[in-house]
């Protein structure tokens, strides 16, 4: 009886051995795991966020070269700071009295 249970502790030490070494790789795994999901959500973000603080200067001038291009930019208000440049095309009619605008206004 004595040697039976001699010989279930070894091998439950064996197993827990190797249990062991299984165990340590898998939590080798998850840590890689977790720095390349950081390392992939920085280089997503930190390029936008470098767009955000450094774009905006840069198509000021762009705008303002088509600006001059388009005729002085009646149109377009960029310096307003409406936010949306379409929404200063929306709001004019283009030049169009009211009249000449209901022809094309559908029925």
């Amino acid at each position: 009886m004595e040697d039976e249970i001699k010989k279930l502790l070894e091998e439950n030490l064996k197993l827990t051995g190797e249990i062991h070494k299984m165990v340590k790789s898998i939590k080798s795994y998850m840590f890689w795991q977790n720095v390349w999901s950081f390392l992939k959500i920085l280089i997503i973000v930190v390029p936008i966020v470098i767009g955000i603080i450094y774009l905006p200067p840069l198509l000021k001038g762009v705008f303002q070269q088509y600006k001059s291009l388009l005729g002085g930019g009646d149109g377009l208000n960029l310096e307003s700071g409406s936010g949306n440049p379409l929404e200063s095309l929306l709001k004019g009619s283009g030049g169009m009295v009211p009249a000449e605008l209901e022809k094309y206004l559908p029925r």
